[in-house]
């Protein structure tokens, strides 16, 4: 086994950051997002609030920290595609794969982040900022099919990617609105193939 090259102060801070969002996330499925406190995470851990902060900007920051891994999940997925030629079932796989981490990461938890992200003083949203690597990446996947003649050029790579972004975000509100009641990845590769038929080349 690798010996960690981290200091101590390094590997300190490390394990303090993840029992701060630990134990966030248990006080948040036990008691609600709404009623739980930053005083409350720190007395639960043991550190201050300055200690808090250093580690995590906000309350609603803890919940980010899985979508921020899923950008790199993304990146990650798209290199396991290279081999596929279609655009068609990249693109399918892709989304499948999306829905898949969210379903994994929890209905309650995809919830309770996207009530944080649309609340009415949030003036900017993470899940909504165009510099995420899932923009870019379904931005590439079309802008693939389009050099390969696969997909019609009357619209640009960038605006079918922000129409596909806006097709998944629907369908994951909804799967939120009823409690999960219907299978995501199912419905998320049937949106991917209603899109895909729907941008394929006329020539």
């Amino acid at each position: 086994m690798a010996k960690s090259t981290m200091t101590p102060r390094k590997e300190q801070a490390a394990k303090t950051h993840q029992e701060i969002f630990d134990t966030a996330m248990e006080l948040f499925d036990s008691k609600g997002y709404e009623n739980v406190s930053v005083n409350e995470i720190c007395e639960r851990v043991g550190v201050s609030t300055g200690a808090f902060y250093h580690h995590f900007t906000a309350k609603d920051q803890i919940l980010m920290e899985d979508f921020l891994k899923a950008d790199d999940f993304y990146g990650e997925l798209l290199e396991e595609l290279t081999g596929i030629e279609d655009y068609r079932e990249k693109l399918r796989a892709f989304t499948s794969a999306t829905m898949r981490f969210l379903v994994d990461m929890g209905l309650k938890r995809t919830k309770v982040t996207y009530h944080t992200q649309i609340g009415p003083d949030k003036k900017a949203s993470y899940l909504g900022n165009p510099n995420r690597a899932l923009y870019s990446i379904i931005e590439s996947l079309y802008r693939e099919g389009q050099e390969k003649g696969q997909v019609r050029m009357d619209l640009s790579a960038e605006e079918l990617a922000k129409l596909t972004i806006h097709c998944y975000r629907g369908i994951v509100y909804d799967w939120c609105l009823a409690n999960g009641k219907f299978d995501l990845v199912k419905t998320g590769e049937e949106m991917a193939d209603l899109l895909t038929a729907g941008v394929l080349t006329t020539d």
